[in-house]
């Protein structure tokens, strides 16, 4: 008797386990103590998604390196970065920090730069110039995972003119364009001296910069 319940048990299920298959990655069919037949489904729904997620970080890692969006890869994050604002400052800095894999990006870093002026009354094109040190904290938020995408930014902190012996702050906001490794952007750059030959000084400049991200 209890044979034939196990062969009818088995009948019944048979059509469900064919209907299951179609969601199925495996079924296997086990007979626990009470002879009861036990039909345990995969569902190929999750096995899917891992493969496909699987399939995307593959065709990722074979992507040449110039064509990663670093933007939304978490972890450490450094990159070095070319400017020019008003009254031909130039300036090199380096930021590094913490990427969050979301497209936010917090880190702080330095540079060196020089302010170029044209000396007054001189008919020469002589120019004088005064070297800068500055430190700032650096935020930066991109909006897409994707190869170009666009993104705002904040620096903020103090410059030192380490020729005329004064230091500023300053405050930068920024928008601009993310491609790849490579960005470029435009910002409005003001500075408030408070120290040495600066102190009371507003400063205000259009910055444009381009950078590099490792």
């Amino acid at each position: 008797m209890k044979r034939f319940l196990t062969i009818f048990c088995a009948i019944a299920f048979s059509g469900a386990a064919l209907s299951a298959q179609n969601n199925a990655d495996t079924i296997r069919v086990n007979r626990n103590e009470s002879d009861t037949l036990v039909i345990i489904v995969k569902e190929k729904q999750s096995v899917d998604r891992q493969a496909k997620k699987e399939q995307r970080l593959a065709e990722k890692a074979q992507r040449p390196a110039y064509m990663i969006n670093v933007g939304y890869n978490r972890g450490y994050r450094a990159d070095i970065e070319l400017s020019w604002a008003d009254k031909s400052v130039w300036g090199i800095t380096s930021s590094h920090g913490f990427s969050f894999g979301n497209g936010l990006y917090v880190g702080g870093g330095a540079g060196f730069g020089a302010e170029l002026t044209k000396k007054a009354k001189t008919p020469e094109s002589n120019w004088n110039a005064s070297y800068l040190v500055p430190v700032f904290a650096d935020i930066k938020y991109s909006f897409l995972n994707t190869l170009a995408t666009p993104f705002v930014s904040l620096k903020g902190g103090a410059v030192a003119d380490i020729t005329n012996k004064g230091i500023r702050t300053f405050a930068n906001p920024a928008v601009g364009l993310d491609i790849a490794r490579f960005s470029l952007k435009v910002g409005y750059e003001y500075q408030l001296g408070f120290w040495g030959h600066l102190d009371g000084e507003h400063i205000h400049n259009i910055k444009l910069g381009v950078a590099y991200t490792f």
